[in-house]
Order: C-alpha cells, then sequence, then structure tokens
C-alpha cells in the first residue's frame, strides 16, 4: 500500500510538472517587449527621456552597448541634467507619430548655486558619471552594462563611456510584460515539491519492507532441538530457503525513482523566467519618492539616501581599518574628518586607544533633505547599527558642494541620550535651508558657536547662559566651567593652564523645522595652553597629547586643541523655549609644543 502511495504522488508530480511546463513552452508568449536602436553619437553623453523609458510600464530595463567601458544610470531630470551642465550631449526619444526612436544633440543647461560658501573639493575634472550620488541605479561594464530600474516620467537615464570618447549608441529597452499563464510557475514549483515527497514516500516505504522480512519472535525462545546426523540439502530445500516477500520492486527500482525525482526538479529551475545572465538586484518600486513644493524638490529621495550611506559607511569603515585619512577624506570634510584623521595618527602610533565608533549606515531612523534645486545641498540624517546596540545613535549632517562631487559628513555627532528632535517637514516634501545669518531665530546659526563656547568657559557668567537648556547636557558636566576650575586648580602650583576657544572649520549648517525654529551644525574649537610656572621647570603632556605632538616635556609649554562637532535645536524668535543640544563629538585634533 505504502509503494501504490508513492507511486500516486510521483503521478501526480508528473502531471502538474507536465502543465506547467507545457504552458511556459507554447503558451506564455512574450515576456518583454522590446524596442532597440543604433545610433552614432557625437557627445560623451546622451540622455533618455522618461517620457520614452515609461511607455509601457515604470520599471523598463536597460541595456548598453557599443564602446569598451559602458554606464548606464538614471535619476531625476534636473539631477540628470545638471550633473552633465554645460558640456555636449545627445539626446534619444521615441516618436509615437514616426513609430521610430528620434536622435539629436541636446541643450546644455546652467546649475545654479547658492550664496553659502563651501571649500572647493575637486582638483581633477570628474568626466565620468560612475559613481556619483545624483543616480538612484547605475550599471558598469565591458563592451555592454544592463540595469533594471524604477522610475517615472520626470527620471531620465544617462548614457556614457569614460567621458572622453562618444557614449556607446546601441540601446535596448525591453518592458517586463504580465504573464498570461500566472499559474505555470506555481504549477512546476508544486510538481517539484510532489516529486520530493513523492521519493520521502517511497524510500520509506521501501525501507519498511526490508524490516519486515526479518525472522520474528514471540515469547520464550524455543528448547534447542536434539542433535541429528549432518546430511546436506536437497536442492528443492536450496530453493525453498529463497527469502520470501514482496520483492518485485528491486534495489535498482529505487535509483530509478531518485532520478526521476532529480530530473522532474531540475525541470522546475529550467523553467524559471527570463535570466538577463548578469547578477542584478531588482529594487522593489514604491510609491511617489518625493513632491515637489513651489517648484523646490527635496535635495535626495530616502532611496537614494540609503544608497549614498551605504558608500560612505563602506569607504568610512575601510578607511577606518587601513587608518587612512586620504580616504576618509574622500567622504568626510570639516570638523568630522579633523576629529577622525587625529584618530588615525594617535592609534598608528598607539594600537591600545580606541578607536571611533563606527558609522552605521542603517537603519535611517530620520531624514531631513533640504528642499532645493540648487547647490550646494544639505541633508540631515539619524543611523542606527542594527547590528550592534552598543553603537550610539548617530546624526549626520551632510553637504553635496556641487552636482559631480558627491555628499561628504561634515558633522558627526552622537546623539544625547534624551535627544528630541521637533517636528520637521516630510522627506519626501524637503525643509527649508536657514541663512547662517538669520535674524528669526533665537540666535543666528553664525553665532550659536560663540555663545555656546562662552557658556562652557564662563558658566553662569556667560551673557548667553540664559538662552540655554542645560538640563539634560552632558557635554557641560564633562568640559564646562566646574571641569575647567578643577583642572586649572590641579597644575596651578607648578603650571598654568589657560583655555581659549575658536570657531571649527566646519561652517554652519541649518534647516528650518516646522515650527519655524531650526536644527543647527556647528564646530567649535577649544584650546588648552600649558606653561612652565618655575624657572628651569617643564610640563609634560599626558595620554593622547603626547602620543600625537611626540614630545614627551617642554620648558615652554605644551598646547592641545579639541575639536567638537555640535548639534542644536534653535527656537523661534520670540518662543520661550531654549537652545537644546541635541548631540556632540568631541576629540583631540592637534597637539603640539611651544
Amino acid at each position: 500500500m505504502r509503494f501504490l502511495i508513492a507511486i500516486g504522488v510521483f503521478a501526480v508530480a508528473a502531471v502538474l510538472l507536465g502543465v506547467g511546463v507545457v504552458q511556459k513552452v507554447f503558451f506564455a508568449g512574450d515576456e518583454y517587449t522590446t524596442l532597440t536602436t543604433t545610433v552614432e553619437t557625437n557627445a560623451p553623453y546622451m540622455v533618455i527621456d522618461g517620457k520614452t523609458l515609461t511607455m509601457h510600464g515604470t520599471n523598463p530595463i536597460i541595456t548598453v552597448a557599443g564602446s569598451k567601458t559602458t554606464f548606464v544610470g538614471f535619476g531625476r531630470n534636473e539631477d540628470v541634467a545638471a550633473w552633465i551642465g554645460s558640456d555636449d550631449f545627445d539626446v534619444l526619444k521615441y516618436s509615437t507619430k514616426k513609430s521610430d526612436f528620434v536622435f539629436g544633440e541636446g541643450k546644455p543647461v546652467v546649475v545654479e548655486s547658492t550664496d553659502i560658501e563651501t571649500p572647493a573639493l575637486t582638483e581633477k575634472p570628474i568626466l565620468t558619471p560612475e559613481g556619483s550620488d545624483l543616480w538612484l541605479g547605475e550599471a558598469v561594464g565591458k563592451n555592454t552594462a544592463t540595469l533594471p530600474t524604477f522610475l517615472d516620467s520626470d527620471m531620465s537615464a544617462i548614457i556614457a563611456s569614460d567621458g572622453k570618447t562618444n557614449a556607446p549608441g546601441t540601446v535596448t529597452i525591453a518592458w517586463p510584460l504580465p504573464s498570461r499563464t500566472p499559474f505555470a510557475t506555481g504549477l512546476i514549483m508544486g510538481g517539484g515539491v510532489a516529486a520530493l515527497v513523492g521519493l520521502v514516500l517511497y524510500l520509506w516505504a521501501l525501507r519498511h519492507d526490508r524490516n519486515s522480512q526479518g525472522p520474528r519472535r514471540r515469547g520464550r525462545l524455543p528448547k534447542p532441538p536434539k542433535p541429528r546426523a549432518l546430511r546436506m540439502p536437497t536442492p528443492k530445500s536450496l530453493v525453498s530457503a529463497a527469502p520470501k516477500g514482496r520483492r518485485g520492486i528491486t534495489r535498482g527500482s529505487s535509483f530509478i525513482a531518485i532520478g526521476l525525482a532529480g530530473a522532474l526538479t531540475l525541470g522546475l529551475s529550467s523553467c524559471s523566467p527570463y535570466n538577463s545572465g548578469q547578477n542584478v538586484s531588482v529594487p522593489t518600486p514604491t510609491a511617489t519618492e518625493s513632491v515637489e513644493i513651489d517648484g523646490q524638490p527635496p535635495a535626495v529621495t530616502e532611496r537614494q539616501l540609503q544608497r549614498i550611506l551605504s558608500k560612505i559607511s563602506l569607504t568610512v569603515t575601510d578607511a577606518d581599518a587601513a587608518l587612512d585619512p586620504a580616504l576618509s577624506a574622500t567622504r568626510l570634510i570639516g570638523p568630522a574628518q579633523e576629529i577622525r584623521a587625529a584618530n588615525y595618527a594617535i592609534r598608528k602610533a598607539d594600537s591600545s586607544v580606541a578607536a571611533l565608533p563606527e558609522l552605521a549606515a542603517s537603519p535611517i531612523t530620520f531624514t531631513m533633505p533640504q528642499a532645493t534645486a540648487t547647490w550646494p545641498r544639505q541633508v540631515i540624517a539619524v543611523v542606527q547599527n542594527e547590528n550592534d546596540p552598543s553603537v550610539p545613535t548617530m546624526g549626520l549632517m551632510m553637504i553635496q558642494n556641487s552636482p559631480r562631487e558627491n555628499y561628504h559628513v561634515e558633522y558627526m555627532v552622537t546623539l544625547e541620550p534624551d535627544a528630541q528632535v521637533p517636528t520637521v517637514a516630510p522627506a519626501n516634501v524637503g525643509s527649508a535651508l536657514v541663512a547662517p545669518d538669520s535674524k528669526l531665530l533665537l540666535i543666528s546659526p553664525d553665532q550659536l558657536s560663540a555663545a555656546y563656547g562662552s557658556v562652557l568657559a564662563q558658566g553662569e557668567a556667560s551673557p548667553y547662559y540664559g538662552l540655554f537648556d542645560l538640563t539634560s547636557d552632558t557635554l557641560v558636566t564633562q568640559v564646562g566651567k566646574a571641569y575647567k576650575d578643577q583642572k586649572q586648580a590641579s597644575v596651578s602650583e607648578r603650571a598654568s593652564l589657560e583655555f581659549s576657544q575658536n570657531a571649527g572649520s566646519g561652517a554652519p549648517l541649518a534647516l528650518a523645522t516646522m515650527d519655524s525654529g531650526a536644527i543647527v551644525t556647528v564646530g567649535l574649537n577649544e584650546v588648552e595652553t600649558v606653561r612652565p610656572t618655575q624657572t628651569g621647570a617643564s610640563v609634560s603632556p599626558e595620554g593622547q597629547a603626547k602620543i600625537l605632538s611626540g614630545i614627551s616635556s617642554s620648558t615652554t609649554g605644551v598646547e592641545s586643541t579639541y575639536g567638537m562637532e555640535l548639534a542644536f535645536y534653535v527656537p523661534p524668535l520670540g518662543s520661550t523655549d531654549k537652545i537644546r543640544l541635541l548631540g556632540y563629538t568631541q576629540g583631540l585634533i592637534s597637539a603640539r609644543g611651544l
């Protein structure tokens, strides 16, 4: 009976696989609507507009060929145009009236910029669009590149070679079609599962049958027979000694069953949908990515920000492992780079010094992009390492100075445990930029660093003391006036200790909140200067200052500079709320003998 059940399951599997394969082979029809053209390009870049790319759906697969190095990427129309700028480019469109592609020369655009002064990062002109943070997806290949996309009519594709030679001219756009046989894949999968179940049942029946052929003894063992004279068995007795039971299915039959199941399983894999032969991941489409208000879209979409942070995290992680400040400088600038570069130098000299917290890429728990179509562009994000809860929650202020430069992290702060961020505009809308000298806040962003530094140095005697909510401010506890007074007293018998402050290397960056306040990031440097007060005496730097300065003692004095990255919430002018510290990072950035 068990064998009959197994054979029945095999039969069901064969029927399911047969019906599924027949549907796939004979009734499935075309899987893609495809358009192909080859043009003679005359410029290093070629653009395909969004209307052409979305003719038959929003998930076309773009394949480009025709040069040794081939690049294809896609992004928002304004971003593609801004990256190309004033360079020559060609445009490829599809005309429904002519039922053919239309090829022509594109018109250069002039990229606007704001008045915020930012350091120039680019030394050599960037020619290839590969790796730009503006793209929502990209693919690079030798001779051929294939890119699955998710887009709408407000997005475009950009095609290039190396930025010097003309762009490749052979383009294929394939739109997936709805399946005419929606149950075929399910039937094949069901047949494969049934075949495996049948194999298990068959092996189980075979084992049960073999076990049933052994001797069966019940009760007490019989008494041994009396000795008899030995005699040879007759041929008949030899024949009757053959084992009894069901042996119609031999051992060789099990190999046949196993082979059948293997063949059916292989049939399942061979009937999978179209495979382009390239290992690419197709992103899952989501709802509308961005909403423009007054013609100003958000600087990045949430999906784009995730891609940007993944690349930044990978670069900074590699730099941390290699202690390479040149590598970290490709993604960090200003105070964030200064503190990390100094940490690398200290750890090279003393490996026991702890590394700075790693920069996680996900999950992004807070996104605040600037609403702008110009440059520079700013984005605030909060990330938490989901695999290591011990890594602190970090707030990042990123800036993109121009279309052909990638985003750089200028401020990287560890958020305060009780930090409360006020309501901000949705990420798909974007937030307004607040000017550094804005008079609409409780204090202008360009004055915030000096005001907070005054509180750290003078405490309640500072004229700005009443502007700040210090109830949950842990930085004041660590390096505020009480700390400075105690440290000065500890060296007063043999040396003098002076504290001074200056603005950090980063520019004040601010984005507006929904209550007309702002989230502001600033930099602040505190300088500690120690000098001996007795003739012939010397002072010795301690800890990391000793490692970074490379000196063991000095008769003239030692100067140590500590950089601070600070993030605040600043209420609007007239508000009864106070300025709150949201997060900070501090570290030694320089030490030298006087």
